[in-house]
């Protein structure tokens, strides 16, 4: 267990970050961290990681949390969340990363990007979420909860501390939705709580073979139903997530306006052109 001078240190912290480890060992997934932390080296926080044992120090301060892999990254999000609402009752922002950010995304200008907005994220009075935002671009065009026609993408994200509390309300509002893993996503009772055309916005994604929206692991590997189910509520979780914050609060894109929507668009090709000459 990390000592209590150590968390003593961490929960005066006005912001923390949860990151979720899968892809890359914890250890790599802290280094890295730190190396798009820069300047902002001094803020530290939890790697998260159903790899993990048990609660433990590591190295520069930081903590590695365990946790279970039923709702994939979301798991960790979750299990960072509940430890950042009962053991820092001073952060007033939390930041949020999977491996993703470092193997699927140029990291340093996302985080860079999100990291501009952490002093306006404490400062709002309303529930607001930051990060990437992308458009509805199919089936379903809108928020069915928020009626914003975007959602930040969930690789790089902050929350302020008035929308933690709904983060931590995901899975309640899953099991309402009926979006759970004892339903097969091609069942009919699976969803049956969702507004419609977000269920088949879901479908399309997972179920329908036809689709072009289907997720692309899909085309490349195959998937017990159980973990299609869990897929559908990590995607069900980053949608929720940004409209129920929208319906009562504020999204801050970090893609806002057109110098860092070129910012980012330009980092992100350069980054994929890289990982297909394999640099």
């Amino acid at each position: 267990m990390p000592s209590n001078c150590a968390l003593g240190a961490m929960m005066e912290d006005e912001v923390v970050i949860v990151a979720c480890s899968y892809r890359l060992t914890p250890e790599e997934m802290r280094s890295r961290l730190e190396g798009v932390m820069n300047a902002d080296a001094g803020v530290r926080g939890y790697v998260v990681s159903a790899s993990a044992s048990s609660e433990c120090a590591m190295d520069d301060g930081w903590i590695l949390l365990p946790t279970d892999n039923l709702d994939f990254d979301f798991s960790a999000y979750l299990t960072g969340a509940e430890k950042v609402s009962r053991e820092h009752p001073g952060a007033r922002a939390v930041v949020f990363v999977n491996d993703t950010l470092f193997t699927n995304h140029a990291a340093a200008a996302n985080f860079r990007a999100l990291w501009r907005q952490i002093g306006l994220m404490k400062a709002l009075e309303l529930p607001a979420i930051a990060g990437k935002a992308d458009l509805y671009t199919t089936i379903c065009l809108r928020s069915p909860w928020s009626g914003l026609d975007r959602y930040v993408t969930t690789f790089c994200f902050a929350l302020n501390r008035q929308a933690l509390g709904l983060m931590l309300q995901l899975r309640e509002m899953a099991e309402r939705d009926g979006v759970t893993q004892n339903r097969r996503v091609d069942s009919p009772a699976w969803g049956a709580g969702l507004p419609s055309a977000f269920r088949q916005f879901l479908k399309a994604n997972l179920a329908y073979a036809a689709s072009p929206y289907l997720w692309y692991r899909l085309r490349e590997a195959t998937f017990t139903p159980e973990q299609l189910s869990s897929k559908a509520r990590t995607i069900y979780f980053e949608h929720r997530l940004s409209g129920a914050i929208g319906e009562v609060g504020c999204v801050v894109p970090t893609n806002a306006g057109p110098r860092w929507t070129t910012y980012l668009n330009a980092h992100e090709w350069w980054s994929r052109v890289r990982r297909k000459l394999g640099l």
